[in-house]
């Protein structure tokens, strides 16, 4: 083709039209040296007469003329022979122009071969889909297979393997051809473009010679069949004629070609996106055989069994504080430590007598094999309800079983000191999802233990038995978004075979625009629910209702909610409250000065929890308490403000409170910070110490208790230094301190003056964290509480990484110090001294004899003196454990008390086996304890 372009073009022109131009003014290889050596060989333009060509000068008319007139002549000399050429040059065109539609039909013909191809792999990947179906259908039955069906129904999945590896091959064999064909159409349309060239040069060409026998039958004025003088050749016309055709027919074939070459493209585009579909599919499968191979029924949880041994002689006592666990610096708790608890359940575990250092970890009690089982099955769409045409084709479920240790007992009231009987299989939650029902899933809860929360003041289960079933939004309703909730429990508690008790509740909730959420709630209860109609006239009925909302409009943010109650339970007076609150927030970050700013009011009936049914629910506000609250953040260049108000009443007599207060703080240099504060709070116009302990300036009690919400609002001023280690500008990178002085209670009458410093030091393979306090306080009042103090508290702890040599050892310490001193009481007591000391050392191989398996050594030692030796006995019922309750501070007379001992624990993955040996003595010297304990637990999660 290329071939014939260059014979077609050439034919206008004089041979030599490529040769070497002349002149020697135009540089080798200039961009228009060609074109000029070919008007020269021509005759067209044969220089200056000193043989130059100067190609930049201007071109006159006559120059014009000159070059025209020999154009004309060249063409009229050769025109016979170029018209022969031009015929036999068309002819070669066409067999070129066939043979490459003859390629283009043969590309056509490969790719439907393929698509075929395709479509029977398309085919066979679902006919495995639909296998797959199958087997997960048959696993439905799983429990009750006998194993000659599982072995089959493995071979089947295998075979299904199978399957899916030959189904993988043949889609890269599809590619791969896709490929071929994709690269022939390149090459077609390579093609087809070369020859669009040529056949936009041949109608270049045509049109050039067209316009010439125009001009020549103008000038000859005559029939150009006939002769026309010198330079006219005779039947031009009709030559002229039978090409234009030829040309014509040229054309629309070449427009045929492009329409094939575009169909072509298609086809090939079409190929490739079913080729990732196909590819997308057989993923899919994969993984699906891939988990119904690994985990048929979408099992997970875990399994726990423990057993433990303990030898004591004495009372029981705490091995916690021999770790440093009421101090700063500690190493975790004891392996055999019985942890924090909410035994007041007032859903706080730092009360006096709660924290793990107050209660007792070896109490001489034996805990033979206990086993542990929360387990939870996914079981997805496995099971398929098609035996009624109405059944839910699919959902998706999970439960969660808890395995238990039984007891034989000799009344209803069954306890762990009953006859070890069996293990006991229960099911806490059984959760059921299906789908669709209207716009969203249904999910259906229910099992012994089952929690929910309708809003903190409105419908609670904590671990109760009952069910919970919520359903999304029907379709006709997607606009509104609505949820819809309900609940049930209820419980014989005396074994009687009688309900004792029933609570209901039902909610709804939905978002009309993005921003609003409103909601409503319903709930009832009744107390001696036994009998039918109430025919005893002993039910305590309750019922509560509510309406609750949130909005977020710009960069406000309001919460709401209202609640009342009403009971016709006797004991309870008045028979009905309510519960009130509002809350709004800005986000005024992109406000001048003011960062932030909130305000709420609330009204919150002092028994709220004989009405709301709330079963663990944590309210947002205290009971008992009605006021507002205004609360601000300033940014005033250097200084950062808070500011609050507060004015509430409870219904404590003569218990109205108003507390207001600014803390300020100013960035200084090298990371500094000064720091200020003035508070104040009243009870009834009285300043008081604190609302935890509303005492005014004469020491004498204005009333009880009134701190709400954790607020406990004092009086007082101070001013403070501050240096915070992680601060970008920090003097000494980690190193915190503070200093402070403050000038406290109603009258301002205690001086306290505190200085803290810590910090974390690396010191090569050493990891250090030392730390120093000192504070003391000075009374001038002179009644009895008017008691000063000061104490030091001093320490560190140390650690270092796993050494790189055998077992991979690696230390861990810490060593804690503090001493107080009392005096000065006004009652006349003696003065005192409070001290404790703690120490304790860890040594741990992380890589002990081989992998996953590492040994822990560890030795602890706490002695204190005049630390509060209170039994706990903060259960209900109250019960004494026998460890002391040293949370509660420093108490004149208690003596020394002390714990000291050892553990080993091994850890050999989820395997852990452990051995403590310990002694104490709490509360006086005449009582000494000491005790051996043994356990071994394993843990496996699925």
């Amino acid at each position: 083709m290329k071939k014939l372009l260059i014979t077609l073009l050439a034919a206008l022109f004089a041979s030599g039209a490529f040769a070497q131009t002349p002149f020697p003014d135009i540089p080798d290889n200039h961009w228009a040296g060609d074109a000029v050596a070919d008007i020269t060989a021509l005759g067209i333009v044969i220089g200056f007469p000193d043989g130059t060509f100067r190609g930049n000068e201007a071109f006159t008319r006559y120059q014009a003329a000159l070059v025209v007139s020999r154009l004309l002549d060249v063409v009229n000399e050769d025109l016979d022979a170029r018209m022969a050429l031009s015929e036999e040059d068309q002819a070669s065109l066409r067999n070129a122009l066939q043979e490459l539609a003859s390629d283009v039909a043969a590309q056509g013909v490969q790719l439907s071969s393929v698509e075929s191809d395709v479509a029977s792999l398309s085919d066979d990947v679902n006919n495995n889909a639909g296998r797959l179906d199958e087997l997960e259908s048959m696993l439905q039955g799983i429990g009750e297979t006998d194993p000659d069906v599982v072995r089959d129904l493995l071979n089947q999945l295998a075979s299904q393997r199978v399957a899916v590896d030959t189904a993988q091959a043949q889609a890269e064999a599809a590619e791969a051809l896709a490929n071929d064909a994709i690269d022939a159409a390149n090459a077609a349309a390579s093609r087809a473009r070369e020859n669009a060239a040529a056949i936009a040069a041949l109608n270049s060409v045509v049109q050039g010679l067209g316009n010439r026998i125009t001009a020549l039958e103008s000038a000859a004025g005559q029939d150009v069949d006939a002769p026309a003088g010198p330079g006219v050749p005779a039947g031009l016309t009709d030559r002229l004629s039978r090409n234009e055709a030829d040309i014509a027919n040229i054309r629309e074939f070449v427009i045929l070609l492009r329409r094939d070459q575009v169909a072509l493209r298609d086809r090939v585009s079409a190929l490739e996106d079913s080729d990732a579909s196909q590819s997308a599919q057989l993923s899919t499968l994969d993984e699906r055989v891939t988990a119904l191979e690994e985990n048929p029924l979408g099992l997970s949880g875990s399994i726990s069994v423990d057993y433990r041994v303990e030898r004591i002689v004495g009372d029981a006592f705490d091995i916690d504080r021999a770790y440093g666990l009421n101090n700063p610096r500690d190493m975790g708790a004891s392996v055999f430590s019985t942890g924090d608890a909410d035994l007041n359940n007032d859903d706080d575990t730092t009360d006096v007598g709660e924290v793990a250092q107050d209660r007792a970890d070896i109490d001489g009690t034996d805990t033979p094999v206990t086993a542990s089982l929360d387990l939870s099955a996914d079981f997805g769409n496995v099971f398929d309800a098609a035996g009624s045409p109405s059944a839910l084709n699919q959902f998706s479920a999970a439960v969660s079983i808890d395995l238990t240790r039984g007891h034989v007992c000799s009344n209803e009231d069954c306890t762990p000191a009953g006859t070890f009987a069996a293990y006991v299989f229960t099911v806490d939650e059984f959760t059921v999802t299906f789908d669709p029902i209207g716009g969203d899933p249904l999910t259906f809860t229910y099992g012994e233990e089952v929690f929910v929360e309708f809003t903190p003041y409105v419908f609670g289960l904590d671990e109760d038995p009952g069910f919970v079933a919520t359903v999304g939004s029907p379709d006709f309703l997607a606009f509104l978004d609505p949820t819809l909730t309900v609940a049930h429990t209820g419980q014989d508690t005396d074994a009687d075979d009688q309900l004792d008790y029933f609570k209901s509740g039902i909610r709804l909730t939905m978002s009309p625009f993005e921003g609003l959420t409103l909601g409503a709630s319903y709930a009832q209860a009744a107390d001696n629910a036994g009998d039918l109609n109430d025919v005893n006239n002993d039910n305590v009925d309750t019922m509560v209702y509510g309406v609750d909302g949130a909005l977020s409009l710009s960069i406000f943010d309001l919460n709401f909610e209202y609640a009342m109650g009403n009971t016709e339970d006797p004991g309870v007076i008045p028979g009905n409250a309510a519960v009130l609150f509002v809350e709004l927030g800005v986000d005024a970050s992109g406000l001048p000065l003011i960062d932030e700013l909130s305000a709420n009011y609330r009204d919150i009936a002092g028994n709220w929890d004989d009405y709301g049914l709330v079963d663990g629910n944590d309210p947002t506000y205290d009971y008992d308490q009605a006021g507002f609250m205004v609360a601000a953040g300033l940014g005033l260049f250097i200084l950062d403000v808070d500011a609050y108000f507060d004015s509430y009443a409870t219904g404590v007599p003569n218990a109205d409170v108003t507390a207001f207060g600014v803390d300020v703080a100013a960035d200084l240099f090298a990371g500094f910070a000064l720091t200020g504060f003035y508070h104040q709070v009243s009870v009834n116009g009285q300043a008081v110490d604190s609302t935890e302990s509303p005492v005014n300036g004469s020491e004498n009690v204005v009333t009880a208790d009134v701190e709400r919400d954790d607020n406990n609002y004092d009086t007082g001023f101070g001013v403070g230094l501050v240096h915070p280690g992680t601060g970008e500008n920090a003097l000494i990178d980690g190193l915190n301190l503070a200093f402070e002085y403050r000038q406290m209670e109603a009258d301002f009458s205690r001086s306290e003056i505190s200085a803290e410093a810590d910090m974390a030091l690396a010191l090569s393979i050493l990891s250090l964290t030392p730390y120093v306090a000192y504070e003391t306080s000075t009374d001038s009042d002179t009644d009895a509480t008017s008691i000063d103090s000061n104490e030091i508290r001093v320490g560190t702890g140390v650690a270092t990484a796993p050494l790189g040599v055998f077992f991979a050892p690696s230390l861990e310490a810490a060593v804690n110090y503090r001493a107080a001193g009392y005096s000065d009481a006004g009652s006349g007591a003696a003065d005192f001294t409070a001290t404790e000391m703690q120490w304790s050392v860890g040594l741990v191989l992380n890589q002990f004899l081989f992998d996953n398996s590492s040994l822990t050594a560890k030795y602890g030692a706490w002695t204190g003196t005049n630390v509060s030796g209170a039994d706990n006995n903060e259960g209900t019922p109250a019960v004494a454990e026998g460890a002391t309750n040293i949370s509660a501070g420093d108490v004149d007379g208690t003596g020394t008390q002390a714990v000291s001992g050892y553990e080993l624990i091994w850890n050999y993955s989820d395997l852990e086996v452990a051995y403590g040996v310990y002694n104490a003595n709490e509360a006086d010297s005449a009582n000494t304890s000491s005790g051996q304990v043994f356990s071994i637990a394993y843990t496996v999660d699925f």
